[in-house]
C-alpha cells in the first residue's frame, strides 16, 4: 500500500507546529474505545464519535467528544480515523456499508483499526481503503480496560512504516508501547497468536487449581507456590483481579475472548490445534453455561461447578 500525505498539507511522518490538532472519528466507543475516545479529546483532539449505543456516546460529552449519527459523519473531515469493534462484520460495515466512511472519508486521512478481526478481512478492508486513496493500519492492542484507561496499551501495528511515523503521535497517548509487526495483517496476527495462548494458559490454570483446591490444597497457600516458581505468569497475576475476588469483573468479556479463539483457529487450519480446539470447546461449555457476558477468566467455572469448588479468596 502506498502511503499518502493527509490532506492537510502535512508531510508523512512529520507534524508541523502551525498546524492545529488532527481532528479524529472515533468508531466504537463501548469498554475501550471509550477510554481511548476520551484521553484523546482531554490530549487535545477534536473527537467525533460513533457507537449504536448512543448513550455511550453521551457518557463521553464531558470530555469534548462530539456525537456522530453515523460513521460516514463522524469521518467527514477526518484526518484520523479510529476503530474499536466487535467483529469483522462491524468492521466491514463500518467501512464499506451505506454510511460507511468511504462514503465521507478524504483522500490522505487514515484508518487505524484497533479491532480484532481476521488477517483475511484487515487485507480486504484495506485494499479497499488504498483505492479510495486512505491509508490503513491494523491496530490491535492488550493490555485491557485498565490499559485503555492509563494509555498504557500495547499496541500491534501492520502496515506501512512511514503511515505508522505519520500516526505515532496520535497513538503515544494510548499507547504504552507500540510494535510494528509488519505490512497490513501483521498485527492481527499477532493478536490473535497472543489470544489464544492467553486463552490455553487461563484454561490450564483454571483446570489446575480447581483440581488442586478439590484434593485439599489451600488455594492461598498454592498461589505463593506457583507465583515463586515457573508456574508463575501475568495471568496468574490477572486471576487476582477477576477470578479470585468475590466481585469477579468483566473486564474482557468471555463471549469475545471465543470469538478470538475462533479467528485464530480459522486461521491456524494448515496447522495441528489440538490444545487450541480442545480450549474452545471449554469456552463452547462456558458459554452454554451462561457465562458469555462475564470475564474471560471466568471460564475457569466451568470446572469449579464441576468439582463444586469455589476459587474465590475471601474479602479483605
Amino acid at each position: 500500500m502506498r502511503p499518502r500525505s493527509p490532506s492537510f498539507d502535512r508531510p508523512i511522518g512529520q507534524y508541523r507546529e502551525d498546524l492545529s490538532m488532527p481532528t479524529i472519528a472515533f468508531l466504537g466507543v463501548g469498554r475501550m474505545g471509550s477510554h481511548m475516545a476520551r484521553r484523546l479529546a482531554e490530549a487535545g483532539h477534536k473527537v467525533r464519535a460513533f457507537d449504536p449505543n448512543t448513550a455511550a456516546v453521551a457518557k463521553l460529552a464531558a470530555a469534548g467528544v462530539e456525537a456522530a449519527a453515523s460513521p460516514k459523519t463522524a469521518a467527514a473531515g477526518a484526518d484520523f480515523i479510529l476503530a474499536s469493534l466487535p467483529s469483522p462484520a462491524a468492521l466491514k460495515a463500518a467501512v464499506t456499508g451505506e454510511d460507511g466512511i468511504l462514503a465521507a472519508a478524504k483522500k490522505g486521512a487514515t484508518v487505524v483499526d484497533f479491532s480484532t478481526v481476521d488477517p483475511a478481512t484487515t487485507k480486504a478492508v484495506a485494499a479497499i481503503c488504498d483505492k479510495a486513496g486512505i491509508n490503513y493500519l491494523d491496530a490491535p492492542v492488550s493490555g485491557g480496560v485498565a490499559g485503555a484507561e492509563n494509555g498504557k496499551l500495547l499496541i500491534m501495528i501492520g502496515g506501512d512504516q512511514a503511515v505508522l511515523d505519520a500516526t505515532r503521535p496520535v497513538l503515544e497517548t494510548l499507547a504504552g508501547k507500540i510494535i510494528h509487526c509488519g505490512p497490513v495483517g501483521s498485527g492481527q496476527l499477532m493478536k490473535l497468536s497472543h489470544n489464544l495462548l492467553t486463552a490455553i494458559n487461563t484454561v490450564a490454570l483454571g483446570e489446575v487449581l480447581a483440581a488442586s483446591v478439590k484434593s485439599g490444597a489451600k488455594l492461598d497457600v498454592l498461589l505463593q507456590v506457583l507465583g515463586g516458581g515457573l508456574a508463575g505468569s501475568k495471568m496468574l497475576d490477572w486471576f487476582g483481579k477477576t477470578l479470585f475476588t468475590q466481585e469477579r469483573p468483566a473486564f474482557f468479556a468471555l463471549d469475545l475472548m471465543h470469538k478470538d479463539i475462533s479467528l485464530a483457529l480459522d486461521e491456524f487450519t494448515a496447522s495441528p490445534m489440538y490444545l487450541g480446539q480442545l480450549v474452545r470447546q471449554i469456552y463452547n461449555t462456558a458459554r452454554a453455561d451462561g457465562l458469555g457476558g462475564k470475564d474471560s477468566t471466568s471460564v475457569s467455572e466451568v470446572y469449579e461447578r464441576l468439582l463444586k469448588v469455589d476459587l474465590r479468596q475471601p474479602a479483605a
